[in-house]
C-alpha cells in the first residue's frame, strides 16, 4: 500500500496543533512558577494523562509489542509492577514533595544532605534526559526508514524535534501537560485501531485467535508463573517494574514535577490515582498490538524477512493500514515520542535554571530566569536533535550503548539517595556519600558501561543478573553502606533534618490532608444543598 498524502495531512494538522497549544500558553507564562509549575492550575485528570504520557515513551510504543510479538504476552506486563510505585507515590510522595515545596526534586537532596548532591542529581538527570530525548526521537525514526525507504529521515527528524521543542519552550509545563493530556487520546486510539485490524485478520474470529495464541505460544506459558525473582517471570517482571520506576516517581524531575502542577494535594494524589487504570489499558495495548501482529502476519501475509524488531509496527501501519487511520497511528508514534520529549525539555530547564544557574548566579529577576528556562529549552533541544542524527548515522547498537550506560550508572544511585534522605533520620551527608559511591560502583561492575571493565579488568564477567532487579540491587548498595557508615560517623544532627524526612513532616502532611478533607466536605455539602 502506498504512503497516501491524506496520511501526511492528517500529521500535518497533528504537529500544527501541538504548535497551537504551545502559543495558547504561552500568554499565560508571566513567571517561572507559570513557566515551571502552571501556578497549580491543572486539572488532576491532565496531569494524570501528562504522567503517564510522559513515562509511555516511544521507546515503550513501538519496542514493547515488537517484544510482544517475539516472546508473549509476559513482556507486555511490566506496567503492572509500575501500579504498585504509582499507589506507593500517590500515599508518600506526593504530599512530602508538595509540603517540603522544593521547585526541583535534586534542591531537596540539597537542603538534606549537602550541594554536592544537588548538583550530582541534578547534571545526572540533565544528561540522562539529553540523551534519553534523542533516543526516543531516534527510535521512530529509524523505524520509520527501514518500513519507508523513501522519506529522509534526518529532514523528518529535525521537523519533529523542531516543532516539539517550538510548543515546550513557548507554552511552558501548561503546554506540556495539556498536549500530553491529547498524545495520550492519540495513543490509545492508535493502539486500539492496531488490535481491533490483526485480530480481524483472523478467521473464525476470537476464539480461533487465542487458541493459535496458546498454541504458539504466545500467551503467559506456566513456567512465568512460578515464584522466582530471575528469568522472565510474572513475580520477576512485577516486582522488577516496581523497582525501576522508583527512580522516575521519586528522584527524576520530569515526573515529581507534575506533582506540583494542581492546586492541592488531594487532586495531585488523584492524578496519580487515575493513573491505575491507565497503566492496566497500557498493558491491554502492549499485549494487545504484539499479538495482533502476530495474528495478521501468520494468517493475512508472511512478515518479509528484513522487517522485524522495533520496524515491524511501522511497517504493519504503513502497508495494511487504511488511508486516513494509518496517519493517525503515526501521529500516535510521534505523540510517544513528543511527550517523553516536552516533559524532558521543562524539566530539564528547570533544573538547569533552578539548580545550576541561579546558585551560581545570584541578584537574577524572576523575568531573568524565564527568559533562561526558555532559552535552555532551545538549547537542549537542539543538542538532542544533533544526539539523535548522530544515532541515525552511526546505527542502533551504538544508541543502546549510551542509552544503557547512562541508565545503569545515575538512575539507581540517585534514587537510593532519595530514599535514604526520606526515610532515615540518622543517615547525614557523609554517610550518604559513602553510600553514593558504594552504589555506583556497584552500577559500573554490573552494567559494564561501553565494554570499559572487559577493556580494563582482565578476566572480568559481567554478573549474571535479571535485568528489571539490577535497580534493586543498585539501590541497596547505597541505603545499606550509608546506614552502617552512620553509626561509625554518628547520627544527623536534628537542626539539619527537621522537616526534610518523612517522619520529621508526618505531623505537617496530616493536618494539610485533614484541612483539606474538611475543605472537600463543605463543598461537596454546598453541591447537594
Amino acid at each position: 500500500m502506498a504512503w497516501h498524502w491524506f496520511n501526511w495531512l492528517v500529521l500535518a494538522f497533528y504537529f500544527l496543533a501541538m504548535v497551537g497549544i504551545g502559543v495558547y500558553f504561552s500568554k499565560k507564562n508571566n513567571s517561572t512558577e507559570d513557566y515551571f509549575t502552571a501556578s497549580g492550575r491543572i486539572p488532576s485528570w491532565v496531569t494524570a494523562c501528562s504522567i503517564y504520557a510522559t513515562a509511555l515513551s516511544s521507546i515503550s510504543f513501538i519496542a514493547i509489542p515488537a517484544s510482544v510479538f517475539k516472546e508473549g504476552a509476559i513482556m507486555g506486563m511490566a506496567p503492572l509492577g509500575i501500579i504498585l510505585m504509582v499507589i506507593w507515590a500517590a500515599i508518600v510522595f506526593v504530599p512530602f514533595f508538595r509540603t517540603v515545596n522544593v521547585t526541583t526534586a535534586y534542591e531537596y537532596l540539597g537542603r538534606r544532605f549537602d550541594n554536592g548532591f544537588r548538583w550530582v542529581g541534578s547534571l545526572s538527570f540533565i544528561l540522562f534526559h539529553l540523551i534519553r530525548m534523542a533516543v526516543v526521537l531516534y527510535l521512530p525514526t529509524l523505524a520509520l526508514k527501514e518500513a519507508l525507504p523513501s522519506i529522509n529521515p534526518t529532514l523528518l527528524l529535525g521537523i519533529v524535534s523542531f516543532l516539539c521543542v517550538v510548543y515546550t519552550s513557548m507554552g511552558g509545563i501548561e503546554a506540556v501537560v495539556w498536549s500530553d493530556a491529547i498524545q495520550t487520546i492519540i495513543l490509545l486510539l492508535g493502539a486500539f485501531l492496531i488490535i481491533i485490524i490483526g485480530y480481524n485478520a483472523t478467521p473464525g474470529g476470537l476464539s480461533v485467535a487465542f487458541e493459535t495464541l496458546v498454541k504458539d505460544g504466545k500467551t503467559i506459558p506456566d513456567s512465568a508463573l512460578k515464584l522466582s525473582f530471575t528469568g522472565t517471570t510474572f513475580v520477576g517482571i512485577l516486582f522488577g517494574g516496581f523497582f525501576n520506576a522508583i527512580y522516575s516517581y521519586v528522584g527524576s524531575q520530569d515526573i515529581v514535577q507534575r506533582y506540583n502542577t494542581t492546586k492541592n494535594d488531594h487532586e495531585a494524589k488523584k492524578s496519580l490515582f487515575m493513573n491505575v487504570p491507565l497503566l492496566c489499558i497500557s498493558v491491554l495495548i502492549f499485549c494487545g498490538m504484539g499479538t495482533a501482529l502476530y495474528l495478521f502476519f501468520k494468517f493475512k501475509v508472511a512478515l518479509p524477512s528484513n522487517i522485524n524488531g522495533n520496524a515491524l509496527l511501522p511497517y504493519f501501519v504503513i502497508n495494511y493500514i487504511p488511508v486516513g487511520f494509518s496517519g493517525i497511528i503515526l501521529a500516535a508514534i510521534f505523540a510517544a515520542a513528543q511527550s517523553t520529549v516536552s516533559s524532558s525539555l521543562n524539566s530539564l530547564s528547570t533544573c538547569v535554571t533552578s539548580d545550576i544557574i541561579a546558585p551560581l548566579k545570584k541578584g537574577l529577576t524572576d523575568k531573568d530566569k524565564l527568559n533562561i528556562a526558555k532559552g535552555v529549552s532551545w538549547g537542549a533541544g537542539l543538542l538532542s536533535t544533533i544526539l539523535a542524527i548522530r544515532f541515525l548515522q552511526s546505527g542502533q547498537g551504538d544508541m543502546f550503548l549510551y542509552f544503557q550506560a547512562i541508565t545503569g550508572l545515575l538512575g539507581g544511585p540517585i534514587a537510593g539517595l532519595f530514599l535514604i534522605g526520606i526515610f532515615s533520620k540518622r543517615i547525614d551527608n557523609r554517610a550518604a556519600w559513602i553510600g553514593f559511591i558504594i552504589s555506583v560502583a556497584v552500577a559500573v561492575y554490573i552494567g559494564n558501561p561501553a565494554g570499559l571493565l572487559t577493556k580494563f579488568i582482565p578476566g572480568y564477567t559481567k554478573p549474571a543478573v535479571f535485568e528489571l532487579l539490577i535497580s534493586l540491587i543498585i539501590m541497596l548498595a547505597c541505603i545499606i553502606p550509608a546506614w552502617i557508615a552512620s553509626f561509625v560517623l554518628g547520627k544527623a544532627k536534628e537542626e539539619n533534618i527537621a522537616g526534610l524526612t518523612y517522619f520529621t513532616l508526618k505531623d505537617e502532611i496530616i493536618r494539610k490532608e485533614k484541612k483539606e478533607s474538611n475543605e472537600y466536605k463543605k463543598s461537596f455539602h454546598k453541591v447537594i444543598s
